[in-house]
């Protein structure tokens, strides 16, 4: 019973440690400033779903023959 208890410990203080680390990474991520940057951030990141979606289809077509 003491090595589960002491497993659980450790397991605790490694969550602790995880939990530090995303806090850090969370702190030091910077947050968009203004309406106008979020707003192109969306723009960006749709564009790449775009871009990425039609070289899905062009390797789609390649393999069909079509």
């Amino acid at each position: 019973m003491d090595s589960v208890i002491k497993e659980l410990s450790n397991i605790n203080k490694t969550f602790e440690k995880h939990n530090e680390i995303f806090q850090n990474i969370l702190d030091v991520i910077k947050k968009p400033e203004s309406k106008v940057t979020r707003i192109l951030e969306k723009f960006v990141l749709i564009a790449g779903v775009l871009g990425i979606l039609n070289a899905a289809e062009i390797i789609r077509s390649w393999i069909t023959g079509g």
